[in-house]
């Protein structure tokens, strides 16, 4: 009965161990690689379904970067806002958004894209929505963001 105790203790404090270890892993910051978007693919006129011209364009982009190994792991929250004038239906615009990590060499590294359809709510002038991509920058590099 005291050896049940005792192992019954030892179990506990492993367990404690590994569960404290585990919680205290923290990726490290570092500072993020420059980010581009070029004027012509940072804001577009788009056709909608119902054949209205709408602005789509970058409303704010934030980044939060981690060392991984001898790359950046760089996470982006980017803000898109249709804007358009005829706000009597309801409709729907389509929206490609690219982004580009490129190494020292300006060849592609990685690539992260996100196709959608922008809903237009009826009486609504302007829409905004935030969408987030991961990607692998290497070290020095850099990163397109562009709208299509």
């Amino acid at each position: 009965e005291l050896r049940v105790y005792y192992m019954n203790k030892i179990f506990i404090l492993i367990l404690f161990l590994i569960l404290n270890s585990c919680s205290t892993f923290e990726k490290e910051k570092v500072e993020c690689p420059k980010l581009i978007s070029p004027k012509k693919v940072a804001e577009i006129i788009a056709n909608s379904e119902n054949n209205r011209p709408v602005y789509i364009g970058f409303r704010g982009v934030e980044t939060f970067c981690f060392k991984d190994g001898n790359n950046i792991d760089m996470e982006i929250l980017v803000n898109i806002r249709a804007i358009r004038n005829d706000t009597t239906i309801e409709d729907y615009v389509p929206v490609n958004i690219m982004i580009v990590s490129m190494d020292l060499n300006e060849k592609e590294f990685d690539r992260d894209e996100f196709n959608y359809s922008h809903f237009l709510l009826k009486g609504s002038k302007m829409v905004d929505r935030v969408t987030t991509f991961d990607l692998t920058v290497p070290n020095g590099g850099h990163v397109l963001l562009g709208i299509k």
